[in-house]
């Protein structure tokens, strides 16, 4: 089976850690959180499972941090890009932050989503928080987090 075909449906809710956050400043909106997450790391503008970041206007915020379901990250991508389009027609400046795993920029859905972006590259895989209460631990697979922008940068980055 390919790997796009894989579902992962065990626990599709992981929490990046704050410190991790942090690296790229304070955010104003994140569409695809918790409460609790939100509260954590002062974003008073968010979007949960139940209200569907998705559906929202992303144009009215000027920092975004995402870190989608992996599963359908691809839809958050195009939402980024599209938002960010949306913002730059109007003149106005937007950071829109997304993580998801490294292997997904070599995909034709990634190039097909995006025009251009700033990748950070860390040097080690991220302990990502369990949804399901389990202590947080390295995925099998590595992480980058880009910057929706006009031009493709990449930055390598320290985090242990």
């Amino acid at each position: 089976m390919a790997k796009s075909q894989v579902q992962f449906t065990k626990d599709n809710e992981y929490y990046t850690p704050k410190e991790f956050v942090e690296m790229f400043g304070q955010f104003d909106y994140d569409p695809a959180t918790t409460k609790e997450k939100a509260q954590e790391f002062g974003v008073e503008n968010y979007d949960t499972i139940e209200t569907d970041g998705l559906k929202q206007d992303w144009t009215q915020y000027e920092r975004i941090w995402i870190n989608p379901p992996f599963t359908i990250k691809h839809e958050f991508l195009k939402k980024a890009w599209e938002t960010y389009q949306i913002c730059k027609r109007s003149g106005k400046l937007i950071h829109i932050y997304i993580l998801f795993p490294i292997e997904f920029i070599t995909t034709a859905r990634f190039h097909n989503s995006v025009g251009g972006g700033k990748l950070f590259i860390p040097n080690g895989r991220i302990n990502f928080e369990s949804g399901l209460g389990k202590k947080g631990k390295s995925p099998a697979f590595g992480s980058v987090v880009m910057k929706i922008q006009d031009t493709w940068e990449v930055e390598m980055i320290k985090i242990k």
